[in-house]
């Protein structure tokens, strides 16, 4: 049993569910308001528009890019056909630009050929494309057309980067009658996050208000209704007030852990004290069960700092000069021979314990207990300071 003033169970249990209750409620607001700054006004959900070009499969950027050149062979837009392919790299450009030209020019179709290495020589002029960079995407694309064995692709492509590298001048191509397309619509801009929605915000705040204080009433409600449904405490016959606590605590052989003892509360649960029974001493070497010969009854009262022993003995014990020199130097111990129905108190400055052996069964040679019942019955004095008192300190540590 502790010597210092230690909170009740109850309190305890009671603190422990409403901190950790508080503290999830206070989690659960605190993660929502942090979760909806951050979806509404960190990071907020936007709409890309789509998918660019590049992005596309293989398959669908080839049609896409066929699609951007026979548009300008149609319409002769270069700044139209430049944004459409502006997310491509220029080698990506050029070796479409290289194959288009080609395939017009093995079909016989030389307008629209010349009018692929115009475009191509438009985008090398705006966008400062290298001869490293054409001569190596023309070199990938005429290795293809050998290894197909197309010699007039070969000589068409050459034809195409000749023209594009400077060595052959420009043909101008006759303007077209044809209705140009419109330009191209710009990619979609990024949708912005909506306002922050403070009205849904506090809506549920006040919901988990609400929730908080439904809780709260819920505790405060059960918390009555356990004080109302309290066993009704056996009616007091002696003399004087009725004690505050009242206790029976039964020993038998084998409880070899045995150490029952309980909080002393008021009736609005402030902390007291503390008293009850448990194992002091057994027969040396006995285990299985083992053999207890003396029993600590004990009272601590908070308002002094003080504990209270009672040691309940054997007659072998009893009569032990070691055991009882032990007891003995404990100016707060006392000891006691155990015997049925026999009585014994302890007295604090604010408490009194009354105490009743009620049954008794020892061994065949009366050295250890087989068991033992006990009764308590704790009782406040009249006009006792409840208040926490101070420690008695020896002078030498003073």
């Amino acid at each position: 049993m502790s010597d210092s003033a230690r909170p009740s169970i109850k309190s305890v249990q009671r603190t422990l569910f409403v901190g950790v209750g508080a503290g999830l409620l206070l989690g659960l607001i605190l993660g929502l308001i942090l979760g909806l700054i951050y979806a509404w006004q960190i990071d907020p959900a936007t709409y890309a528009g789509g998918a660019y070009p590049d992005d596309l499969a293989p398959g669908y950027q080839s049609n896409y890019l066929d699609m951007v050149v026979d548009s300008y062979v149609s319409n002769n837009q270069v700044e139209q056909a430049r944004l459409r392919l502006q997310e491509f790299d220029p080698s990506t450009k050029i070796r479409l630009l290289a194959r288009r030209a080609t395939d017009y020019a093995v079909a016989g179709q030389a307008v629209e050929a010349q009018n692929v290495n115009n475009l191509a020589m438009q985008l090398k002029a705006s966008e400062g494309w290298s001869n490293e960079t054409i001569q190596t995407a023309i070199s990938e694309l005429t290795s293809e057309y050998q290894a197909a064995g197309d010699s007039v692709r070969v000589q068409a492509i050459g034809a195409f980067s000749n023209q594009l590298t400077g060595t052959v001048p420009v043909v101008s191509t006759p303007a077209t009658t044809q209705p140009a397309e419109p330009a191209a619509a710009p990619a979609a801009a990024p949708a912005q996050g909506g306002g922050f929605p403070w009205g849904w915000l506090l809506g549920c705040l006040l919901v988990l208000l609400l929730l908080v204080a439904a809780v709260l009433l819920a505790g405060r409600w059960q918390q009555n209704r356990k004080k109302s449904m309290k066993p009704p405490q056996p009616v007091w016959e002696g003399e004087g007030p009725a004690p505050i606590k009242r206790w029976t605590g039964t020993y038998t052989l084998g409880q070899d852990h045995y150490d029952e003892f309980f909080t002393i509360e008021t009736e609005n649960g402030d902390f007291l004290g503390e008293s009850g029974m448990g194992i002091m001493e057994a027969v040396p070497n006995t285990s299985n069960p083992k053999q207890v010969m003396a029993f600590d009854v004990g009272l601590f009262d908070k308002t002094d700092i003080t504990t209270l022993s009672r040691v309940v003995m054997s007659e072998q014990a009893y009569n032990d000069p070691t055991l009882r020199a032990k007891i003995e130097n404990n100016p707060q111990a006392e000891a006691i021979l155990a015997e049925p129905g026999k009585t014994f108190t302890m007295e604090t400055s604010a408490m009194r314990v009354e105490a009743k052996i009620d049954e008794l069964e020892y061994d065949p040679k009366k050295t250890y207990f087989n068991k033992l019942k006990l009764s308590l019955s704790v009782f406040v004095k009249e006009g006792a300071d409840l208040k926490i008192g101070t420690m008695d300190i020896p002078d030498q540590y003073r």
